[in-house]
């Protein structure tokens, strides 16, 4: 277990599994005698306190999910939510420890599971309570957080927005997007089609979220996506019939020469020219055009739009 010396260590889990296996048996049900639900509540916590103290986090996670389960019993809802976030904060200390030292103990794997389901089990129990959405909006961004920019980490911060969604929400779904951004794995292998489903996906869920208003804030990320997008698609080439209608709108956009289009992404009116020209020089096949138009595109083009935009000249190389 976490934090666990050998010597000393085994004298304490000993001692601690006695001590849990006391308290568990005055729950058991006696003949005539109904077993204090709340006295093993309070004996639970004060053995996880001891524990914390010791830093034996997973056996004080383990301790305070027991109370938790104590104050479930009695009906105590408030309480019950506490004590599963307690546990399941428990649970995640003790993981960062084992992770901090680069020594993993015995079922870390069980240790993450026992924590998000400490999580998950607490925000069941805020569904059920009215003016509690919030609470369990801040419990999926908590989580969230702990795992990082993973699939686990990002699924937890779309609960979180889809519960309640603020701009701290959104602002780490971001975040975790381009630290992660699985869309570039995709296309360092070649998988345009998945890139750009990805890349898709994450703009039509930041769109639905933010508040007109405040679709300011994301333009950044989002001109990132639509640039990124305009190239998966001109190298895909799909047809009218396989294009989604968000996905139509995007290369729509850059397919006519007009000066006075805004696609509210405070994109720079050279930048933009380009684009269009872009779009209509690989529409008309003209491998030249792109040739030219690849040293002044690459300015406003990250590493991994240049990498589209030579695979692109490749493409229509072949046309």
């Amino acid at each position: 277990m976490s934090h666990v010396n050998q010597g000393q260590g085994i004298g304490e889990t000993v001692d601690f599994l006695t001590k849990f296996h006391n308290i568990s048996n005055k729950l058991k049900k006696r003949f005539l005698r109904k077993p204090n639900v709340a006295e093993a509540c309070d004996q639970f916590s004060a053995l996880a306190t001891e524990c914390e103290q010791k830093e034996l986090w997973q056996y004080a996670g383990l301790c305070w999910l027991a109370a938790a389960r104590c104050q479930g019993t009695l009906e105590n809802t408030s309480s019950e939510i506490n004590l599963l976030v307690k546990a399941g904060r428990q649970f995640l200390t003790a993981e960062k420890k084992d992770n901090d030292i680069g020594c993993s103990s015995i079922g870390q794997e069980n240790i993450q599971v026992s924590s998000v389901s400490c999580f998950g089990h607490s925000m069941a129990r805020c569904s059920n309570q009215p003016g509690f959405n919030t609470i369990s909006a801040g419990l999926s961004i908590e989580l969230a957080l702990a795992l990082g920019p993973g699939p686990a980490g990002i699924q937890q911060l779309r609960k979180a927005i889809d519960i309640f969604p603020t701009s701290k929400a959104i602002n780490t779904l971001v975040s975790f997007h381009i630290r992660q951004d699985s869309s570039c794995n995709f296309i360092l292998t070649g998988d345009y089609v998945a890139a750009l489903q990805i890349l898709n996906e994450f703009v039509e869920f930041v769109e639905a979220c933010v508040a007109a208003g405040a679709r300011g804030n994301y333009n950044t990320i989002l001109h990132r996506c639509e640039v990124t997008r305009v190239l998966l698609l001109l190298i895909l080439q799909p047809s009218p019939q396989r294009l989604t209608p968000s996905l139509a709108q995007v290369l729509e956009k850059y397919a006519w020469a007009e000066e006075n289009v805004n696609n509210g992404l405070n994109m720079s009116e050279d930048e933009l020219l380009l684009l269009q020209s872009l779009v209509l020089a690989c529409q008309s096949h003209d491998h030249q055009a792109v040739l030219e138009l690849e040293s002044e595109l690459y300015p406003y083009f990250d590493t991994e739009q240049k990498e589209l935009l030579h695979k692109l000249i490749q493409v229509v190389s072949t046309q």
